[in-house]
């Protein structure tokens, strides 16, 4: 339960959006709900998001009872004083156990506080709902516990809400006590209940059932992580074998990590694995059918750093001297204008990759008299699918005045006219939905064999550390440089979805941005 009004801007329009709940993703399609409000005023788009706020938990309670119906009825259990400690203490295990396993793995830097700020919020708002008897703001979080226990009740409206209020006091003390040990006081977790309503006491759960529940959580994922974490479940599995999940502890993690190391595998790719495994533990902690992540922060040993170079002022030369931009040279029909203009806007802009491979003709906009291109993973006005790595890195990001210049803008009017729909047409997704394979492939072996850069260190990356190391020499600000670039905050202080800079603030910073005695041409003149 949280305060969260469900509302984001963009563009100067508001927007609703609300997660699915975990149970219900699967049955869905989509992790969020997500759609324009249709007014720029806040106001009454706060009343707005407030009737679809109501209606989407209605829709959720809907879904879950046809769910049911095609999944067969749950156990019934008449609501009596009996069902509803049941309830509530198995509430109060689950909660403290979970939050004690996570503090005996010990916090990173500053998550503590972020977590503790986030408490105080969600503890307000409960309270305000018991202070005012606002049962119907808890009965979402109970409806989905009760989903995952599969119990279904039976009984009269009077007693259905005695269990509310009670299950509302439970989790506001719950709050407090997570918060106490926030402030170093000693919360004992209670013993779990001698209960038949425990979910998951009778079925074995495997590593292969917490991956079917991962897999499910989010259709869209892309088939390569799809395709790598069954890699891990399968080599996992043939190490410690097909062990209950809920046996499974941290020196089969560790045994499995030593064995990833013994092999060769660099600390960067054992991570990874091991980030996997702790994601689907995470499913069955969501589930309510495990209340410990034994993948959570395990050590791993840095090994030979061989971290990516930016490049220098002669690479830069080298790159924007070579025929690519001085006698039109392209990397192939299956790359096409990608060849020259994805280069150029990862130096100006220190995009990644693929968020330039995928952009929309649509995605380059006019905002507030500023041009922009729009950073995210909206659907496109045709269906056409986006993603990105993280949510930090949604953006509006100012184009560089030596990108408009070469004549960007002009080549993307030519594409509109043409009927396009990509700002790269000739890159086609890869099985796995990445657009920028086939540049990516084309880039390097034109870096490699053409231009003879021997560094492995030096890759199409590079622009990136190339494109901060112009920020630190033009002084912006970190935080603006993160806004740019589509990463955290450092300090993650008021962050949402990649920036709230002020877009003519961005606009002045990233017109900062030089690259002394680089010469770019002109791409795309007037008259072509």
């Amino acid at each position: 339960m949280s305060q969260q009004t469900h509302l984001f801007k963009r563009n100067s329009c508001y927007y609703f959006r609300a997660k699915v709940p975990i149970d219900l993703q699967r049955h869905l399609g989509k992790r969020e709900e997500k759609f324009s409000l249709k007014t720029k005023d806040r106001q009454e788009a706060k009343r707005l998001a407030r009737q679809a706020s109501a209606d989407f938990d209605r829709r959720c309670q809907r879904l879950r009872r046809q769910v049911s119906a095609r999944q067969g009825p749950g156990r019934p259990r008449v609501i009596d004083d009996a069902l509803i400690q049941e309830i509530c203490a198995l509430w109060r295990h689950q909660v403290l156990a979970g939050d004690e396993y996570s503090r005996q793995e010990g916090w990173f830097s500053g998550e503590l506080d972020e977590r503790s700020g986030e408490r105080e919020a969600t503890r307000e708002a409960l309270r305000e709902a018991l202070r005012h008897s606002r049962l119907e703001r808890i009965e979402p979080a109970l409806q989905t516990f009760l989903h995952l226990l599969r119990v279904e009740l039976r009984g009269d409206e009077s007693r259905y809400r005695a269990l509310l209020y009670r299950f509302l006091q439970t989790a506001t003390e719950v709050h407090d006590q997570q918060l106490a040990r926030d402030a170093g006081e000693v919360v004992w977790t209670p013993q779990a209940p001698a209960t038949a309503i425990a979910p998951g006491t009778q079925d074995m759960l495997t590593l292969d059932g917490l991956f079917e529940d991962w897999r499910r959580v989010d259709p869209r994922r892309p088939q390569r992580t799809v395709t790598d974490v069954r890699g891990v479940v399968d080599g996992f599995q043939g190490l410690v074998g097909k062990k209950d999940a809920r046996s499974i502890d941290r020196q089969d993690v560790v045994r499995y990590r030593d064995d990833l190391i013994g092999r060769g595998l660099r600390s960067k790719t054992v991570n990874k694995k091991i980030a996997f495994l702790c994601a689907l533990f995470n499913v069955g902690i969501n589930n309510g059918r495990l209340i410990a992540n034994p993948a959570q922060r395990v050590p791993i040993p840095k090994s030979a750093s061989r971290r990516r170079k930016p490049f220098t002022r002669d690479d830069l030369k080298r790159i924007f001297g070579s025929p690519v931009y001085t006698r039109g040279k392209r990397f192939g029909r299956r790359v096409g204008e990608a060849s020259a203009w994805i280069p150029l806007l990862a130096l100006y802009h220190g995009c990644r990759v693929e968020e330039l491979a995928q952009l929309l003709i649509e995605d380059v906009q006019r905002i507030d008299g500023i041009w922009c291109l729009s950073i995210d993973d909206m659907p496109g006005a045709h269906g056409e699918r986006k993603r990105l790595k993280n949510d930090d890195s949604r953006r509006e990001l100012p184009l560089h005045p030596k990108v408009i210049e070469t004549g960007f803008l002009r080549y993307v009017a030519r594409l509109r006219d043409a009927g396009k729909t990509r700002v790269f047409p000739a890159l086609e997704p890869d099985r796995f939905g990445k657009h920028s394979s086939a540049f990516s492939k084309a880039f390097m072996t034109y870096l490699r064999r053409t231009l003879g850069f021997t560094d492995p260190r030096k890759v199409f990356h590079s622009f990136r550390h190339t494109f901060r190391d112009a920020c630190r020499a033009a002084r912006i600000d970190e935080e603006i440089a993160d806004a740019l670039m589509g990463h955290s905050s450092s300090d993650r202080t008021g962050r949402y979805y990649g920036s709230n800079v002020p877009l003519w603030l961005l606009h002045e910073a990233i017109g900062k941005i030089r690259y002394p005695g680089v010469t770019v041409p002109v791409l795309m003149a007037e008259d072509d």
